[in-house]
């Protein structure tokens, strides 16, 4: 059971190698030696899924103090994928990394950092605790996304400090209400205090609920708490952008699940079920609009986790299972989306899709991982994306929200034929010159080294779309202790004619739409979203706003 804490200790200790490397000459061989400890995160989370898939929780005390008075690391089923999910980006991104003799000591330390603290949410048992790792991971990203140094990275990152440092704020207000009334900040405590009835007898418990909610919101950037997202992913370094997108904001919705779960706060699931469906509905119209390759794919970002926040508040019996499969498989497409992305920008000196030359000669694997990536997110079969939806449809079981997500499948097919231009010609675009988003670039040749992480992505976005029906019993089994999942069962044959023959409108209407957004009307139309920025001010409106809408809901 001490294995647990080494999920911790080991990023720490890459930290450490790395910290001592930039006191040498010996950069690179000092930046592998950081990452070595991502083999014993591995090796850990093998030793511990005997115990876990047999239902056991895994508990370490720090310093064996008990809980509540000590910090205790817990490792469930929940815990154990959403390491899983962790490490997993965090190799690739390492991979990727390599390949630009940029990213050395210093950059991996921040790194490490960050794995660290996404760990320390994942696995603590406190709330306490839980805003601590969410501290590191904020300090560590503000560096990493302004790593490169350039004007938008540095104004991203501050913009991304300053928001989820408010968002914590809220986080800390909640937390100040629940130990005013309990005294104890332990999850064990107060799961145990919402099941004997006392948390109803606080007058303030939903507020400080609402709090949580919002202030983990921030990190989790679901509409009406996303703005910072589109520039941080955007114009963070290309690795960092697969970070964020991958692992870092799923961390964050996860730990919102845990506390919905133990304050057994079902009264909201509602509420996100629709503020799930109308996010990935907006974010899509966004992407759509994007000229920016990046921002495009970092507005997805925000879409796709519309899914995810939906899955969640449709409390059905496979609504977990669901929601973390699209997790999961949004974690690998979309890393893999923004490492090629990255490379291509690197190749041709240009973000605008509408200038980019198509990289598919010069590199032709990134070009077919590149098309993985995006029919994936599209949710076309065989590959994981159309497996995922399949569980989110059957976790909505015909609720009317699912027409939003119905919808915006029909965008982001529409987006991905747009993008795929960065490395085929697409039909309808024509490449252009004297539109912003041009940067300066060298031209580079796609190394061998970033093609390793990007065959691996595309390797498992399919892998785990054939295999979609024996990944989801594991996963299901995983998260909830069970073999059954009635009355929603798995489908029978995930790839039935009836599943396939309904993606063919939304890729009738995707290619429509995307050929209406490339005339000259609609790209006039999609400059004037895409110009649409609210002001500092009208953000933090917007976190009163869901304070009080997730406070509000309780007492309806």
């Amino acid at each position: 059971m001490n294995y647990v804490v080494l999920l911790v200790l080991l990023p720490l200790t890459g930290a450490f190698i790395a910290l001592v490397g930039k006191l040498t000459k010996r950069q690179t061989m000092f930046s592998i030696f950081a990452t070595l400890p991502f083999a014993g995160m591995a090796l850990t989370l093998v030793l511990t899924a005997p115990a876990v898939f047999s239902g056991a929780e895994l508990t370490h005390n720090l310093g064996n103090w008990p809980e509540p008075v000590g910090i205790a690391l817990h490792m469930n089923g929940l815990a154990w994928a959403s390491s899983v999910l962790v490490v997993l980006i965090a190799v690739v991104v390492s991979l990727a990394s390599f390949s630009d003799p940029r990213y050395r000591t210093h950059y991996f330390f921040f790194l490490q950092l960050l794995v660290a603290g996404m760990e320390i949410v994942i696995l603590t048992g406190d709330l306490f605790t839980m805003f601590v790792g969410f501290e590191i991971i904020a300090i560590s990203a503000f560096v990493l996304i302004a790593f490169d140094q350039t004007d938008e990275g540095l104004l991203a990152s501050l913009k991304y400090l300053l928001l989820s440092s408010v968002g914590i704020l809220f986080f800390l207000f909640g937390i100040f209400l629940i130990y005013r009334d309990f005294g104890s900040l332990a999850l064990r405590d107060i799961a145990a205090n919402a099941a004997s009835g006392r948390l109803l007898e606080s007058t303030s418990i939903h507020f400080a609920v609402a709090a949580l909610c919002v202030g983990i919101g921030v990190r989790t950037a679901f509409i009406p708490f996303h703005t910072w997202l589109p520039e941080a992913h955007a114009y963070a370094p290309h690795p960092v952008s697969a970070m964020l997108s991958g692992a870092l904001i799923k961390v964050s919705l996860f730990a919102m699940v845990r506390i919905l779960i133990v304050f057994s706060a079902d009264y909201l699931n509602e509420l996100l079920v629709w503020i799930g469906a109308s996010t990935a509905l907006l974010a899509v119209i966004w992407a759509l609009a994007q000229s920016d390759a990046k921002r495009l794919l970092a507005y997805h970002s925000i879409s796709q986790m519309g899914y995810v926040l939906a899955a969640v508040g449709a409390a059905s019996a496979i609504s977990v299972t669901a929601a973390f499969s699209h997790a999961l498989h949004h974690a690998i497409f979309k890393s893999l989306l923004f490492i090629v992305a990255g490379t291509a920008i690197h190749m041709t000196g240009s973000r605008n899709v509408y200038e980019m030359t198509p990289i598919g000669r010069r590199a032709p694997i990134l070009a077919i991982c590149f098309l993985v990536g995006a029919l994936s997110i599209s949710g076309i079969p065989p590959f994981n994306g159309f497996a995922s939806k399949q569980l989110i449809s059957l976790a909505l079981d015909h609720h009317p929200a699912y027409t939003l997500l119905w919808v915006t499948s029909i965008g982001t097919t529409a987006s991905f034929i747009k993008i795929s231009r960065i490395v085929i010609p697409v039909p309808g675009i024509r490449r252009q010159t004297g539109e912003r988003g041009v940067e300066p670039g060298h031209r580079a040749k796609a190394g061998f080294i970033v093609h390793l992480p990007v065959i691996l992505l595309g390797l498992l976005s399919l892998a785990t779309g054939i295999f979609a029906r024996p990944v989801s019993r594991a996963l299901h089994r995983l998260l909830t202790g069970t073999e059954s999942i009635t009355p929603n069962p798995l489908p029978a044959q995930f790839f039935a004619p009836s599943k396939l023959l309904a993606t063919v409108p939304i890729l009738a209407l995707g290619v429509v739409l995307y050929l209406i957004v490339v005339t000259k009307p609609g790209r006039r139309a999609a400059h004037a979203i895409e110009s649409v920025a609210p002001e500092l001010r009208t953000v933090l409106l917007f976190f009163v706003f869901g304070l009080g809408l997730f406070s509000l809901v309780a007492y309806l």
